[in-house]
């Protein structure tokens, strides 16, 4: 997952003050040099922080899978995270085997929704345009509903 940071700007605090560089070799000023501070951003001026752990959060969508005997399931899945593995976070044992989007094991079939799983090879155009989706190389791209354990219709 990617991580964003703010980046750094500097001022220096003393008006009249002559920045200095560490690594510049020889500096020829007569001024003392003042070590800088980060300025802080408008948005932190009320003492706000913000925490060196910051990441953008990805959209989250609903996605509910139905088992063969009708149990329904319904995990939120963030757009940046597979399918198959937020079901396993949420304590849910869907059928898998190469988590790679190369076999069948995690066959399931979209009743609604959009998925990307542009990152697999094993389903052709065909399947795809039926529905079937690779659990283990799915993103959701909006809430769905998956039937999953279709191995068997794949073939």
């Amino acid at each position: 997952m990617a991580t964003a940071s703010a980046p750094a700007m500097y001022h220096v605090p003393a008006p009249g003050a002559t920045r200095c560089r560490t690594f510049a070799p020889v500096i020829k000023t007569s001024a003392p040099c003042v070590v800088a501070s980060p300025a802080r951003p408008p948005y932190l001026a009320s003492g706000a922080r913000v925490s060196s752990r910051f990441r953008a959060s990805a959209a989250v969508h609903k996605v509910k899978l139905v088992g063969p005997d009708g149990e329904e399931n319904e995990v939120e899945v963030p757009e940046d995270t597979y399918i198959l593995e937020a079901a396993e976070s949420a304590g849910l044992e869907l059928p898998f085997s190469c988590r790679a989007g190369s076999c069948s094991t995690c066959a399931g079939k979209l009743a609604s929704g959009e998925v990307d799983q542009s990152e697999g090879s094993f389903l052709d155009e065909a399947q795809m345009a039926e529905g079937y989706v690779l659990t283990c190389i799915a993103y959701p791209k909006a809430d769905c509903v998956i039937y999953t354990h279709k191995e068997e219709e794949v073939h």
